[in-house]
């Protein structure tokens, strides 16, 4: 089950450049890609808010609850129906999208408040 949502898709995911054939390939995804995606936003986030952020589940679980969704908010709400295989996105948590997508810049400011 997801924390938060990223594109990790192959299907919708990243293009690599092939140095050997000189040219782009589609349908590369998964955790590969989005764990170095989300090491660097909590390297962002560090920077912005001079300090680290750890372990920092219980912090998104509590931002996602007091502050809930929107374009101001710290995450984006996954709630079109799309699904993770096993489970449909729905409004608010779900086991599909998690508590959603992050708002970098959102979340590095509410993250700078509790600071």
């Amino acid at each position: 089950m997801s924390d938060l949502s990223m594109d990790a898709d192959p299907e919708t995911g990243y293009l690599v450049y092939d140095s050997a054939d000189g040219g782009w390939v589609a349908g590369y995804g998964g955790t590969s890609f989005v764990a170095p995606q989300l090491n660097g936003i909590a390297a962002l986030i560090d920077q912005f808010t001079g300090s680290r952020v750890g372990f920092i589940n219980p912090v998104l679980y509590g931002l996602q609850k007091t502050l809930g969704y929107g374009s101001d908010k710290p995450f984006n709400d996954l709630s079109d129906g799309s699904t993770n295989w096993y489970y449909q996105a729905v409004p608010g948590y779900d086991p599909a999208s998690g508590i959603g997508t992050p708002n970098v810049a959102n979340l590095a400011a509410a993250l700078k408040w509790l600071h």
